[in-house]
C-alpha cells in the first residue's frame, strides 16, 4: 500500500512539474495531463485538496483555451478539461479556484467552438460541478446559453447534464442578471417539444426558474412571453396531457404560468386566447374531487388570482391592473370564460375541506366582482346565486373569509344597489351582516384578540411578498366594514317588497305545519275534505313554493324544528310523553304521522319532475353546509396522499402509535379522592370513559361500603374505543381541561385540541403539541336520578319494538323519532343537530318508502276507500341515495384520512359518529376508504388481552400491533383440488379463514399461482354453493345442476322433517363457509360470483326483515301475503267500526271464500314444513288468517332460517365484527363482494388498457380487437373478464382501477398465425393476442378461448 502511494506521489509530482513548464512540447504536456487525470481519478478528496493549487488552477484553464493549430497536440485541451472535471468532482473546493483563473470563460468558449464533441462533453462535465459551486460566475459569463447552443449534438446523458448546469445557474438568480438569463430562454422553449420525459421536465423546471427570478420585471417577463412560453407549456397540458406529467413538471408549469400572469398582460391575453378556463376547470374539478391534491388546487387558484389583481394592489401595479382589465373586459368571450371559472370557484369554495382553499377561491371571486359590470353581476346572480353563497361564507368562523365576503357584498351593493338589496334580504346576507354587527359589539376585546392571535393569517398567501408583515385584518376591521355596509345600504328607506315576500314565505310554511298537526289529530271520517285540502297545500308548498324559497327563508320559517316536532309527536321538543305509560299511544301516533307525511312527500305531482322529498333534502343539506365549523378537521404536519384503496390495511403504517402525555391532578375542591402524581401516556383513541377504570382504583379512598371495582375488561376499555358511549354505564368521575368538562365519549386528544383552538374550523397541530404534558383535572361526579328514568324508558321502548312485526318500526331512524333525539351524546345545542336529526329521519323514510306507502294502501283498503285488491300497488319515487350525500362532509373526511396519523387515531368524533349514525351523508368511495383504514382494529385475531400489571401501559397495547413495523401484508398460500373444491374450501377457511393475512390459492396439479388462480377459486366455490341438492337456497327442487334463481338467492327454510338426502349439519357448514368467503372477499379484494338477494344482504348488514321483503326474492308469495294482510286489516276495521258482524261474513279473497282456497298451516311450496304441530291437518279460515300470515312470514324470514343465518354470521364474526359493515347499503355490499355489474364503459375501454410488445393503440389488430369487445353481449363480457382476470366481474372501480392494468401484447407464433389461440396471464392481466389475418378469425378464436379455456392454469 505504501509502495502504491509513493508511486502515485511520484507520478503526481512529475505531472505537476511537466504541466507547469510552459516551454514543454504539446506531446509532453498531453502525457503529463493524462497522468494527472489517472491520479485524480484514483485519489480521495484529501489528496486532491493537498495538491498545490496556485499554479495548477491557473495553468489548466490556459491549456483548455490553447489552440491546437500549428501542429500542436489537439489532446491538450481535452485532457486539461478532463483534469479540471476530475479535480472538481473529487474535491468541489477546486471549482472556485479554477473559476478565479478564467476556467468558466475557457470552458464556455470551447463549448461554443465545437472543435470536438468529446472535448465539449468534458467541458460540460467540468461545468457541472463549477456551476454548483459558482453559479453567479457561470451566469455572468453566459454559460446557460452556451451549454444549450449545440444541445442536439450531445448524447442524451450529456443533454441532461447541460440542463442540470442551466438549473444550477438559474436557481435564485438576481434580477440584474435577467438580460443574460433571457439569452437561454429560446433554446429552453424549443426543448419543450422533446419526447424524452427527463429533458422535458428539466426544461420546464429551468423556465420556471427564469420566471421566478424575473417575476418583478415586466420587460423581461414580456420577452419570456414573446418566446411563446405560454403556448408551449399549455400545449403540454392539452387533451388531459396534464395527467401524464410528473408532479414536479406540473408544479413547474403552473409556477411558470403564475409568474408570467402576475406581471404581464400579454401572458394574460395568451391564456384567455388558449381558453385556459376550460382546461383549468377540468384540473380543479379533478384535484378537488375527494381532496385528491389540495396543493394543486391551491396552485391553480393562485394562478387564476394573478390574472386579475385586486383594486388595492400597490401603486406600481396600478398600470398593470388597468392593462389586464382592458384585456379581459374588452372581449366578451373572455368574460364568458370568466363566468364559467367563477361558477367553479363558488362550487369549490362551498365544498372545500380547508379554510385556506375556500379563502383562495373567495379572493378570486372578489377579483372577478371588481372587474365586472352591473349587468354581468346580475346575470351571475341568476346562474350561481351569489347572495346565497355570501350567506354561506358569512356563517363561517374564519375572519379572513368573513372579511372577503363583506368586501364582495359591499362591491355588489355599490355596483347595483337596488337589485342586490332585494336578493340580500331574501337570501339572508342582510340578516348575517346584522348578526355580525351585533355579535362583534357583544364580544369582549380580550376574547377577540385571543382568537385572532391563534388563527393563522391568510392575507398574504396569494402574494409573493408576504414575509414578516402583520395581518391586514385588524381586530375591529370586520365590525367596521359590516357597520359601514349596514349604514350605507340597509339603513336607507327602500322598497317594502322584500320584507313582504319574506314574511309571506314564513307565514306559508308556518301555516302548513299548523294544518299538518290539526290533520294528524282529526280522523278522516270527520272531515273528508281535509285530506284533499292538505294534499293541495302540501303540493303548493313542497312542489311549488319550496324550490323558489331561499335556504335562509326555509330556516327562518322554523320549518325544520316544526317538522321534527310534528313527526316525533312532540318528543323532539320534549312536549310529548312524560312516562312509559303513554308509550304505545306515542308509538302509534308517530307511526301515523310518518305515514301521512310520507304520502305527501313521496308523491310526485302529475307533469312534475320535482320530488318534494328531494327538494326538502336539498334545502336541509344546504343548511347543513352552513354549519361548516361544526365539523372541524384535525391535521398534523404530515399528510400522505391516498388514492382509492382496494383492500383494508393489515397494520398501522407507523412503527409506533402516536401517544399523548396526560398529567392528572385532583380538583382543589375535591376532598374524597386521592392525588395522582404520575403521567399517563395514552393513545389517541383514549376517552374519559376508557381511562376511568384505570385511574379510579388508584385515586379512590376505600370504605367498608364501597367494594373494589371489578377488573373485567377494564384494561381493554382503557385502550381507547372508537365507539361512542351509549350512556348505559354510570361514570364516577368528571374530567376537566382548563375548567371545561370533557365529554365522556370524546377522546382526550380531540377535546384538548378543540379547546386549544376554540372557534377555528381547521385544527392544525403544532409539532410541540406531542411533547407537552397536558393537565387534566378530575373530580367525583354528582349522581343524577334523571339518568335512571330515561334509561328505564329506553329499555321499555326497546322491549316494545322487539315485538313489532314491521322492520321499519325497529330501524334506528324510527327509534330516533320515538325518542325525539339522535343516538349517542351529540351536543343538542349545536346548529347541525336538528339538521342531522331530520336528515336521518327523511333518509329512513326514503329507504322504507315502499313499506310506508303500501301500509297506506292497505289502510285505505281496510277503510273502504280502496275497493279492489288488485289496486294494492304503489308507484314509488324515492330520492336517489346519492342525493343525501354531503359534498362538504365527504371532502372533510377525505382530507382527514390523508393525515399520516389517521390510523393512530387522529379521527375527530364527528367522523366516527357520521359513519355509525348517518353514513348516507358520505360517499361510498369515502366510506370504503375509511373502512380500509380502520378495519384492522376490528380483526378478532389481533385483539390483545392485557393483564392487570399492564393497565398503566395503555400506549403499548393501543392497537395490538405495536411490535410490528411498517410492512406489506403477509400472504398465506393454500393448495386445493378441483375435484373436491368445497371440501378444500372448508378446510382452508377453517385453518386460515380467521387470519388477517392475505390468503392465496393454488390448484393441485397446475402450475399457476398467485392472483389468477385465487380469483378462479373464489369464483368456482361460489358457483359450487349454488349447486342443486345442497339444501341451502329457495328453489332447490332438483337433484343435479345449478339453481337458477330468477329473483336471486335467499336461504331455504328448514324444518325438523328436513329434506331428503340432505344433512342439516352440511347446510350449516356451507353457510359458515359462505360467511368465510364473504369476509375473505372483503379483506383480500376477491370477487364472488353469487347472486344473493337484496334481503340476504340486509341480513348481512344486521337489518330487520318483514313481509315487504318477501316480494324481492319470491314475488308471488310476497304479493299473496300482502293481500292476505290487507284482508286481515279490513276484517279488524269492520269489527271495530260496526256493531254487527255481518260485514265480516262477506269478506273474501278476490271473490273467493278463504276456505275454498284449501290452505293449510304448511309453508307454501314446502308441504312438509308444518307451521304448527299438525299444521297439515288444520285449514286456514278468515279467523285464523292473521295467525297464518304471521307464521308464514316468521318461517320464511326468521325461525326457518335462523340457524343458517347464525352459521353464516359466525363465519364473518370469526374475522371481524359484522357490525362494521353496517356503514354500507345492500347495493354497496354487492359491489364490494361481487364487483362492478357494468363490466366496462364501451366508449372509453381503450383508455384503461395498455398495449405493448409489438402493439400500440393504432395497430390494426388492436383496432379490430376493440371493435370485437364492443360487440360482446353481457355473458361474453363476463366470460372475457374471467378469462383475463380469473373472476367474471371487475373489482370496485371497474376497468379503470384494475391493478395491474389490462395489457395486450403481440403473441409470437412459429407457424400459421390463424391456427393459434389467444392466451393470458391472469396474475398480470396480460392478454397475448396473435395478429390474426381477419376480424372474423379473431372473433372466432377469442370466443373459443374465453369459453373453452377456463378451468385450469397451465403455462401459456
Amino acid at each position: 500500500m505504501e509502495v502504491a502511494e509513493e508511486a502515485g506521489a511520484a507520478v503526481l509530482a512529475y505531472a505537476l512539474a511537466a504541466i507547469a513548464d510552459e516551454g514543454a512540447g504539446a506531446g509532453e504536456t498531453a502525457a503529463a495531463l493524462a497522468a494527472l487525470c489517472d491520479v485524480l481519478a484514483l485519489s480521495g478528496p484529501d489528496l486532491i485538496l493537498a495538491i498545490p493549487s496556485a499554479r495548477l488552477a491557473k495553468r489548466l484553464p490556459t491549456l483548455v483555451a490553447a489552440s491546437a493549430a500549428g501542429g500542436g497536440d489537439g489532446d491538450v485541451p481535452l485532457l486539461a478539461a478532463r483534469a479540471m472535471a476530475e479535480a472538481c468532482e473529487g474535491a468541489p473546493q477546486w471549482a472556485a479556484r479554477f473559476a478565479q483563473h478564467g476556467a468558466v470563460e475557457a470552458l464556455r468558449d470551447r463549448l461554443l467552438a465545437v472543435d470536438c464533441i468529446e472535448l465539449a462533453e468534458e467541458c460540460l462535465r467540468a461545468l457541472d460541478t463549477i456551476s454548483t459551486e459558482c453559479p453567479d460566475e457561470c451566469l455572468k459569463r453566459g454559460v446557460a446559453a452556451a451549454v444549450l447552443q449545440f444541445f442536439d449534438f450531445f448524447s442524451t446523458n450529456k443533454q441532461k447534464v447541460a440542463l442540470q448546469i442551466v438549473s444550477n445557474i438559474l436557481n435564485d438568480y438576481d434580477e440584474e442578471d435577467a438580460p443574460t438569463v433571457m439569452e437561454a430562454v429560446p433554446a429552453l422553449c424549443n426543448l419543450l417539444q422533446s419526447s424524452d420525459k427527463t429533458i422535458l421536465e428539466s426544461s420546464i423546471s429551468c423556465l420556471a426558474l427564469v420566471a421566478a427570478g424575473a417575476s418583478e420585471n415586466a420587460e423581461h417577463m414580456g420577452k419570456l412571453c414573446e418566446t411563446n412560453a405560454v403556448e408551449a407549456t399549455m400545449s403540454l397540458m392539452d387533451n388531459e396531457g396534464w395527467k401524464s406529467l410528473s408532479d414536479d413538471t406540473l408544479t413547474g408549469i403552473l409556477g411558470l404560468l403564475k409568474n408570467l400572469a402576475s406581471i404581464s398582460e400579454k401572458a394574460v391575453e395568451s391564456l384567455f386566447k388558449l381558453d385556459f378556463c376550460e382546461l383549468f376547470k377540468q384540473m380543479i374539478t379533478y384535484y378537488s374531487s375527494s381532496n385528491r391534491d389540495n396543493d394543486k388546487v391551491q396552485m391553480l387558484v393562485e394562478l387564476i388570482y394573478q390574472l386579475m389583481l385586486p383594486r388595492g394592489a400597490s401603486k406600481q401595479h396600478a398600470k398593470l391592473v388597468t392593462a389586464k382589465k382592458n384585456v379581459i373586459v374588452g372581449q366578451s368571450t373572455y368574460m364568458n370564460q370568466l363566468a364559467s371559472i367563477f361558477a367553479l370557484m363558488v362550487q369549490v369554495a362551498k365544498c372545500a375541506a380547508l379554510s385556506s382553499i375556500c379563502y383562495y377561491c373567495v379572493a378570486v371571486i372578489s377579483n372577478v366582482v371588481e372587474f365586472s359590470t352591473p349587468d354581468f353581476l346580475m346575470e351571475l346572480q341568476n346562474t350561481v346565486n351569489l347572495s346565497s353563497f355570501l350567506t354561506f361564507l358569512l356563517a363561517r368562523k374564519n375572519r379572513h373569509i368573513i372579511f372577503q365576503a363583506l368586501k364582495i357584498s359591499r362591491t355588489l351593493l355599490e355596483k347595483c344597489q337596488q337589485f342586490f338589496i332585494e336578493t340580500f334580504t331574501k337570501e339572508g346576507v342582510k340578516y348575517s351582516i346584522d348578526s355580525i354587527v351585533s355579535h362583534e359589539k357583544n364580544s369582549s376585546h380580550q376574547s377577540k384578540r385571543k382568537n385572532n392571535m391563534n388563527e393563522s393569517c391568510l392575507c398574504f398567501d396569494l402574494e409573493s411578498s408576504s414575509t414578516g408583515e402583520a395581518c391586514r385584518i385588524e381586530n375591529n376591521a370586520i365590525m367596521k366594514l359590516a357597520e359601514d355596509i349596514k349604514k350605507s345600504f340597509f339603513s336607507v328607506k327602500g322598497s317594502k317588497r322584500s320584507p313582504h315576500r319574506f314574511g309571506f314565505a314564513l307565514k306559508s310554511f308556518r301555516d302548513f305545519f299548523v294544518r299538518l298537526n290539526v290533520h294528524a289529530t282529526t280522523p278522516p271520517t270527520e272531515n273528508p275534505d281535509s285530506c284533499k285540502q292538505l294534499s293541495d297545500l302540501s303540493r303548493r308548498l313542497l312542489s311549488d313554493e319550496l324550490p323558489v324559497t331561499s335556504t335562509f327563508e326555509f330556516v327562518q320559517s322554523g320549518s325544520i324544528k316544526s317538522l321534527s316536532i310534528y313527526l316525533s309527536n312532540g318528543a323532539y321538543d320534549n312536549t310529548g310523553i312524560s312516562d312509559a305509560q303513554d308509550l304505545l299511544w306515542h308509538l302509534s301516533e308517530v307511526q301515523s304521522r310518518l305515514h301521512k307525511f310520507a304520502s305527501l312527500a313521496l308523491t310526485v305531482p302529475n307533469g312534475s319532475s320535482a320530488n318534494p322529498l328531494g327538494i326538502l333534502v336539498e334545502k336541509l343539506l344546504d343548511t347543513l353546509h352552513m354549519c361548516y365549523d361544526s365539523f372541524p378537521v384535525m391535521l398534523s404536519d404530515e399528510q400522505s396522499t391516498r388514492e382509492s384503496m382496494m383492500i383494508p390495511l393489515r397494520y398501522p403504517e407507523t412503527q409506533e402509535p402516536t401517544s399523548l402525555e396526560l398529567k392528572f391532578r385532583r380538583s382543589q375542591r375535591e376532598k374524597e379522592l386521592r392525588t395522582y402524581n404520575d403521567v399517563l401516556s395514552v393513545d389517541l383513541f383514549s376517552t374519559p370513559d376508557a381511562i376511568e377504570p384505570v385511574l379510579f382504583p388508584k385515586i379512590c379512598r376505600r370504605t367498608d361500603q364501597e367494594p373494589a371495582p371489578k377488573n373485567s375488561n377494564q384494561e381493554n376499555e382503557a385502550n381507547g374505543s372508537t365507539k361512542l358511549d351509549d350512556g348505559n354505564r354510570s361514570s364516577k368521575l368528571r374530567f376537566l381541561y382548563n375548567g371545561v368538562i370533557l365529554q365522556p365519549s370524546t377522546t382526550f386528544f380531540e377535546s384538548i385540541l378543540s379547546l386549544m383552538n376554540q372557534g377555528h374550523s381547521d385544527l392544525l397541530i403544532d409539532p410541540s403539541f406531542w411533547d407537552e404534558e397536558h393537565y387534566i383535572t378530575y373530580r367525583k361526579r354528582n349522581k343524577s336520578k334523571e339518568i335512571s328514568s330515561e334509561s328505564s324508558y329506553n329499555i321499555q321502548l326497546s322491549d316494545v319494538q322487539e315485538n313489532l312485526q314491521q322492520a321499519w318500526l325497529k330501524d334506528p331512524f324510527f327509534t330516533a323519532l320515538l325518542l325525539g333525539k339522535l343516538p349517542g351524546d351529540l351536543d343538542g345545542s349545536d346548529p347541525s343537530y336538528n339538521l342531522l336529526f331530520m336528515l336521518k329521519v327523511l333518509e329512513g323514510m326514503n329507504r322504507f318508502s315502499y313499506q310506508l306507502l303500501m301500509d297506506e294502501q292497505i289502510r285505505k283498503f281496510a277503510e273502504g276507500t280502496l275497493q279492489d285488491m288488485d289496486d294494492l300497488k304503489v308507484a314509488i319515487y324515492p330520492v336517489p341515495q346519492h342525493q343525501f350525500m354531503s359534498s362538504i362532509l365527504t371532502n372533510k373526511l377525505e382530507l382527514q384520512m390523508q393525515d399520516s396519523l389517521f390510523e393512530d387515531g387522529l379521527i375527530p368524533s364527528w367522523c366516527i359518529y357520521l359513519i355509525e349514525t348517518c353514513p348516507f351523508l358520505l360517499s361510498f368511495d369515502t366510506r370504503w376508504k375509511y373502512f380500509c383504514l380502520t378495519a384492522h382494529r376490528s380483526f378478532m385475531t389481533d385483539q390483545v388481552n392485557n393483564s392487570p400489571d399492564q393497565v398503566n401501559n395503555i400506549l403499548d397495547q393501543a392497537s395490538g400491533h405495536s411490535d410490528q413495523v411498517k410492512s406489506p401484508p403477509q400472504t398465506k398460500k393454500y393448495r386445493v383440488s378441483r375435484s373436491a373444491i368445497l371440501e378444500g374450501a372448508v378446510s382452508m377457511m377453517t385453518n386460515h379463514g380467521p387470519s388477517s393475512r392475505i390468503v392465496e390459492v393454488e390448484f393441485k396439479g397446475e402450475v399457476g399461482t398467485g392472483r389468477g388462480p385465487t380469483f378462479e377459486f373464489y369464483t368456482t366455490v361460489s358457483h359450487e354453493l349454488q349447486r342443486a341438492g345442497l339444501g341451502m337456497w329457495r328453489g332447490d327442487n332438483c337433484e343435479d345442476g345449478f339453481i337458477h334463481a330468477s329473483f336471486r338467492l335467499f336461504p331455504k327454510p328448514w324444518s325438523s322433517s328436513g329434506t331428503r338426502g340432505v344433512d342439516f349439519s352440511n347446510v350449516l357448514q356451507n353457510f359458515k363457509l359462505l360467511g368465510h368467503l364473504v369476509v375473505r372477499a372483503v379483506l383480500d379484494g376477491r370477487i364472488l360470483d353469487i347472486p344473493l338477494s337484496k334481503a340476504f344482504y340486509k341480513i348481512m348488514l344486521e337489518q330487520e326483515l318483514d313481509m315487504y321483503d318477501i316480494p324481492s326474492f319470491d314475488p308471488e308469495l310476497g304479493k299473496t301475503l300482502i293481500e292476505f294482510q290487507a284482508l286481515v286489516n279490513k276484517k279488524k276495521f269492520l269489527e271495530t267500526s260496526s256493531t254487527t258482524s255481518n260485514h265480516t261474513a262477506v269478506l273474501s279473497y278476490k271473490n273467493v271464500k278463504l276456505e275454498d282456497l284449501c290452505l293449510d298451516f304448511t309453508l307454501p311450496g314446502s308441504p312438509k314444513y308444518e307451521l304448527i304441530p299438525g299444521g297439515s291437518q288444520r285449514m286456514v279460515t278468515l279467523d285464523s288468517l292473521e295467525e297464518y300470515v304471521y307464521l308464514v312470514v316468521d318461517a320464511t324470514l326468521k325461525s326457518g332460517i335462523a340457524k343458517q343465518i347464525e352459521a353464516f354470521k359466525s363465519g364473518i364474526n370469526e374475522v371481524f365484527a359484522l357490525k362494521i359493515l353496517k356503514m354500507f347499503t345492500e347495493e354497496e355490499m354487492e359491489r364490494i363482494l361481487c364487483g362492478e355489474q357494468d363490466s366496462w364503459a364501451l366508449k372509453n375501454i381503450e383508455d384503461h388498457m395498455e398495449f405493448e410488445h409489438g402493439y400500440d393503440m393504432s395497430s390494426p389488430s388492436i383496432v379490430t380487437f376493440l371493435e370485437i369487445l364492443r360487440e360482446f353481449g353481457r355473458e361474453e363480457q363476463r366470460a372475457f373478464i374471467q378469462f383475463t382476470t380469473g373472476a367474471p366481474q371487475l373489482p370496485l372501480g371497474g376497468l379503470a382501477l384494475l391493478d395491474p392494468k389490462l395489457t395486450v401484447v403481440c403473441k409470437k407464433c412459429d407457424g400459421n398465425v390463424d391456427d393459434e389461440l389467444p392466451s393470458v396471464n391472469t396474475c398480470r392481466h396480460f392478454i397475448k393476442l396473435p395478429p390474426y389475418s381477419s376480424k372474423e378469425i379473431m372473433r372466432e378464436k377469442l370466443k373459443y378461448a374465453i369459453t373453452e379455456g377456463l378451468g385450469s392454469f397451465h403455462l401459456s
